[in-house]
């Protein structure tokens, strides 16, 4: 026949007599362990094409809110914060940054650079991701091209350290696309554990 045991405590300890799980003896536990498992997510879009250069593109963003994508009814978990282009952080931890940008032109445009820049301050922005595409024109009418960008982050200040968003271009009539029912112009945001 079969045994059964059971082990009752309200603190674990490990070997240097520091709790790393405690139980409130209502099934309520807390846990000094680190997180190691993805516990925020959120994407937001620009909305509005507009023409020409943006440091930082600071208007016309929006969660992205089409059902059944993530964030049409809130963000996984925690959510990012903008303002004027400026995004922050709910809270501490490594954080996967993804930009991806869409540009047309009549024309032909050398660079389309982006820029993911970083502030740790609240104030001064260093650019901590660059990349660039081009359009050549193959036809006398509006030609495309998108590229992706990312980087990770150590966020161990949400006061200080903050993200925008730019784009710059060698023919400054180039457009950024902009949609409010899809994704053209887009950034991500994963918090992939704690810093």
């Amino acid at each position: 026949h079969s045994m059964s045991s059971i082990l009752k405590v309200n603190t674990i300890q490990d070997g240097g007599g520091n709790d790393i799980i405690t139980s409130n003896g209502s099934g309520t536990f807390t846990s000094s362990l680190p997180n190691t498992g993805i516990t925020m997510a959120d994407q937001w879009r620009l909305t509005t094409t507009f023409t020409g250069d943006a440091v930082p593109i600071a208007s016309n963003w929006e969660r992205n809110d089409t059902s059944p994508a993530v964030g049409s009814s809130g963000s996984y978990s925690s959510s990012m914060s903008e303002s004027s282009g400026i995004f922050s952080f709910p809270s501490t931890g490594i954080y996967h940054v993804q930009f991806h940008a869409t540009f047309s032109l009549s024309s032909s445009s050398r660079f389309n650079a982006m820029k993911i820049e970083v502030t740790e301050n609240n104030s001064s922005y260093s650019v901590d991701g660059l990349t660039y595409s081009h359009i050549s024109q193959v036809a006398s009418a509006q030609t495309f091209t998108s590229a992706d960008l990312d980087i990770m982050l150590d966020v161990t200040d949400i006061s200080n350290i903050k993200v925008r968003f730019s784009v710059e271009h060698h023919d400054t009539n180039t457009a950024t696309s902009g949609d409010s029912t899809q994704d053209s112009t887009y950034v991500r945001f994963i918090r992939l554990g704690d810093t």
